[in-house]
């Protein structure tokens, strides 16, 4: 199943907050159990400083270490009374039983001590209610990670191993050092009540994140939706204007999709004015050959009819009405080569300034029988150019044609020819009448007639300065049309001394 476009965006936004999400997770977890260590291991730091000054205070009250290094029971009491266990006797030597270097039975001294054995060895007789038994080494409770040492590094009491050790208080008393208390620090989370507290969190954390997560997928279907309602527009108006309503507009507002918008109806419009000139240009060409085979249909008929005697007057007109709809074919045809780009072009080097004099000396006399005088500027240089010969004196001959046709008996046409940078600039002007400015820019359009001067009663089809322009630019040149300084028409052409496509 194909998704569509939303379902996309939506996926793809889900998938993004998710692993967002998790990601913002996973950083805050890891730094929550950093910081909740970072801050354990701050606050034993903080009671293995309480308990070295406890330590010290009972080295004053019974004046040495052997109380603390052969009852483990002391040690655990005292370390307890620091971290809010039972609290000690008021007598130290009676919380600490009888004295190791009191004589024994037998009156030697020292026959009552116990013989040393190793911390872990040492025996632990139950002790207050709330200290539990003796400490397992490498334990995570405090008193299994403190150790106490005397002056010369040796151990006095504690659990730990004094290697592992990365926190040490000094246990000092009336200025002088009596000895180091160690600590080793948490490296990890391990305690019931330290875990259930980050569980508690990360539950916390998780809610919250489950609860952004669904609020973000809500987001993400209703800004989609607004997304893409631009969208299903443009999609609607291309729906409309694949059907054939070229007039389907949208408006889709600003941003990127608004320029989307922007283009679709000017690809709208462009397709309504090409319809329309289709339209209009099947009506303007059924309209041309309809007038002359109506004139030769009428003609026929005259003669059938014995209306009108057969006669080499009645000819030369049925003659000139075929002539005229030949030339309308032809133009049709050559207009619609050039459409397709097959129209012919064989380039060659040539001398323009040879076509124009051709040009001019070959409409001479058709120009003087309208009492018309013809003028031609060029320059004494050879006028070199890359082109075809046939197509630019068919280019010639439209426009002097054009120009003869439209212009008033006794005036006058004139051509000017002169180099402008890499090509030559040609100015066919004649006298009056003019075009009016408003419709100089659509002279070159296919059967288009200025109303003022180029009517069906002295013009063609229209279709000639289209040939024209299709002329010029297979040469990669331009063509335009501006008032002319004789009052008339001027047609300006520009062609490049190199103009192969």
């Amino acid at each position: 199943m194909r998704l569509r476009l939303w379902h996309q965006l939506f996926l793809l936004n889900a998938a993004l907050v998710i692993a967002a999400l998790a990601g913002v997770l996973w950083v805050q977890q890891q730094a929550f159990r950093r910081g909740l260590l970072d801050y354990l291991n701050h606050l034993d730091q903080q009671r293995t400083a309480a308990i070295a000054a406890a330590v010290a205070a009972h080295y004053r009250d019974t004046g040495g270490w052997d109380q603390l290094r052969y009852r483990p029971r002391v040690w655990l009491m005292l370390v307890g009374a620091e971290l809010g266990g039972a609290p000690p006797a008021d007598d130290p030597a009676r919380m600490a039983g009888p004295d190791p270097r009191a004589p024994g039975p037998r009156g030697w001294p020292g026959e009552g001590a116990p013989p040393r054995l190793r911390p872990e060895q040492r025996p632990l007789a139950p002790g207050p209610p709330g200290l539990g038994q003796r400490p397992r080494p490498g334990g995570t409770e405090l008193p299994a990670r403190l150790v106490l040492l005397d002056t010369q590094g040796q151990h006095v009491a504690g659990f730990a191993i004094p290697e592992q050790a990365d926190y040490a208080v000094p246990v000092s008393l009336d200025g002088h050092v009596i000895g180091q208390l160690k600590l080793v620090s948490l490296p990890r989370l391990r305690g019931g009540d330290d875990l259930e507290f980050v569980r508690a969190q990360a539950m916390t954390a998780f809610g919250a994140g489950g609860v952004a997560l669904v609020l973000a997928l809500l987001a993400s279907v209703a800004f989609g939706a607004r997304l893409l309602a631009p969208l299903r527009r443009v999609t609607e108006g291309a729906r409309r204007l694949a059907a054939g309503d070229y007039a389907a507009r949208v408006d889709v507002g600003q941003g990127e999709i608004g320029v989307l918008g922007h283009d679709f109806n000017r690809l709208a419009m462009a397709l309504e004015q090409a319809s329309q000139a289709r339209r209009q240009w099947v009506a303007d060409i059924s309209h041309e050959l309809r007038t002359p085979l109506a004139i030769l249909r009428g003609e026929i008929h005259a003669l059938e009819d014995g209306v009108r005697s057969y006669s080499p007057a009645a000819l030369a007109s049925l003659r000139v009405e075929a002539d005229r709809l030949a030339a309308l074919i032809d133009d049709l045809y050559q207009l619609a080569l050039a459409d397709v780009g097959a129209l012919s072009y064989h380039f060659a080097l040539l001398d323009l300034g040879v076509l124009l004099r051709d040009s001019v000396e070959s409409h001479a006399e058709a120009l003087r029988s309208r009492g018309l005088a013809l003028e031609l500027q060029v320059p004494d240089e050879p006028m070199h150019l890359d082109g075809d010969a046939q197509r630019l004196a068919q280019l010639l001959d439209n426009l002097l044609t054009n120009a003869a046709r439209y212009t008033d008996t006794g005036g006058r046409v004139r051509i000017q020819a002169q180099r402008s940078g890499q090509g030559w600039l040609l100015h066919v002007d004649d006298t009056p009448p003019g075009v009016p400015a408003a419709d100089l820019p659509r002279l070159f359009e296919r059967l288009f007639r200025s109303e003022g001067s180029r009517n069906r009663d002295c013009g063609g089809a229209g279709l000639g300065l289209a040939i024209c322009k299709g002329i010029v630019v297979a040469h990669c040149g331009d063509i335009s049309a501006s008032p002319s300084p004789l009052g008339g028409l001027r047609i300006s052409v520009y062609l490049p001394i190199v103009g192969r496509r």
